[in-house]
């Protein structure tokens, strides 16, 4: 691709932020739904595991400061215990 004139495979901001959104909204209805937060090892279905996988990515972005704050806003706004360790 990097042959192509003016191709950028990179996908534009405003779709990572809109599919992260989208993930969180996943995560609430889950959450409503179990009672529980989805986990990422001895899930019971593949739903909870890829919710699982993407709220561990969220503590591990947290943990090395990649998480951006407006995400970490809205993850403290929408689940006040989510944190791992600090």
């Amino acid at each position: 691709m990097d042959m192509i004139p003016d191709w950028d495979a990179t996908p534009p901001r405003t779709i990572l932020d809109d599919h992260w959104r989208d993930r969180l909204c996943e995560l609430v209805v889950f959450v409503a739904e179990t009672g529980q937060m989805p986990r990422y090892k001895k899930f019971s279905g593949e739903y909870e595991h890829v919710l699982g996988v993407w709220l561990h990515t969220q503590h591990q972005a947290r943990a090395e400061g990649r998480l951006l704050s407006w995400r970490l806003e809205e993850l403290d706004a929408s689940f006040s215990g989510w944190r791992s360790r600090e």
